[in-house]
């Protein structure tokens, strides 16, 4: 299901980078390019996009054009009057080869400009390769659209045919100090009574009031591992996973990781794992603790990966924690 997109959404990407699944168009391409020019681009982001993970197409977001990655640096919308949503998916849908199903739009009003609006096109992953207006094909690089070379085109073309991978993020333990405090407390209120009318004999009376005077210290706590999921059709037989951590300043400042890094290469040896399967990987279990209400963020801690297949090419992503935290999309264990 899309996302139902606010104004309030859109400026909060603002300062955020494109990604493998991210694009942004500033409207003034628009209103300085003819049509034909602009729907040709369009249909490159959207076979691009379709070819690799599927994704967001921003329309009315301006970025930043000189660095890499680029980066949204405000809302500047399309004129309301010149493109309609029932016109504009005509267009997407009209240009892409063979037909992409799936494609779904919203027009978004802008309170700072009330005769503009922006566009969120959701792209969906295609079952095979999609072509542009101009007869290529287009892969999503980590930033960018780029041309297919020939075997990757055959490779999607004959995706469901072909082994194919994803790993997740399980969710083991997700526990704010806090709510261990709050909990702890209801559950010894009659020591905690029994302490303010006479703390010494309170104090023999209930041994665990010396663990409610150190509650407060108690940190917060997220434990998790990593699963393997069959997404093909096929059968998949030891593969191995290769991980790279990325972690910010912040998350070295504010948490402390125990037990040590996730090992960079697993292997899952004798494993058969049948379509829609889901393994978990042994020894991707991790544990983080960390001073109270400091909230793990989007990018404090991401794992980049790759699952070597046989005689299929390797499948890759990324999983961002903290964004999966926040957007409660990790699935509990």
């Amino acid at each position: 299901m899309m996302q139902n997109w606010t104004e309030a959404d859109l400026q909060a990407l603002i300062g955020q980078t494109e990604s493998i699944r991210r694009e942004f168009k500033a409207g003034i391409m628009f209103e300085r390019e003819p049509e034909s020019k602009w729907v040709e681009n369009l249909s490159k982001e959207v076979s691009a996009l379709a070819n690799t993970e599927g994704g967001e197409l921003f329309l009315g977001i301006n970025e930043n054009k000189k660095g890499r990655p680029r980066t949204a640096t405000g809302i500047d919308g399309i004129p309301m009057t010149m493109l309609a949503p029932e016109r504009l998916q005509q267009l997407i849908e009209g240009n892409v080869s063979p037909y992409l199903p799936g494609i779904r739009l919203q027009r978004i009003k802008l309170m700072a400009f009330s005769d503009r609006v922006a566009f969120v096109i959701q792209i969906p992953q295609g079952s095979t390769a999609y072509q542009a207006k101009d007869g290529r094909y287009y892969g999503r690089s980590e930033f960018e659209a780029k041309h297919l070379p020939d075997h990757e085109i055959r490779l999607r073309m004959n995706r469901g045919k072909i082994t194919k991978a994803a790993i997740h993020l399980q969710l083991k333990r997700d526990a704010l100090g806090s709510k261990f405090e709050t909990e702890l407390r209801t559950k010894h209120s009659l020591a905690i009574e029994a302490f303010k009318t006479d703390p010494a004999a309170a104090i023999q009376r209930f041994p665990e009031l010396l663990d409610l005077m150190m509650v407060k210290y108690h940190p917060d706590e997220i434990s998790f591992c990593l699963v393997l999921k069959n997404e093909g059709e096929l059968t998949i037989r030891n593969p191995a996973v290769v991980l790279r951590e990325v972690r910010s300043e912040r998350l070295s400042d504010n948490w402390t990781l125990q037990g040590g890094s996730i090992p960079s290469r697993l292997e899952l040896q004798d494993e058969t794992i049948f379509p829609a399967d889901v393994r978990e990987i042994s020894g991707s279990h991790c544990h983080l603790l960390c001073r109270r209400d400091v909230l793990l963020s989007e990018g404090d801690y991401v794992f980049h990966w790759t699952v070597y297949l046989d005689n299929s090419p390797p499948s890759m992503g990324t999983i961002d924690v903290g964004a999966l935290l926040q957007g409660g999309r990790a699935v509990r264990g």
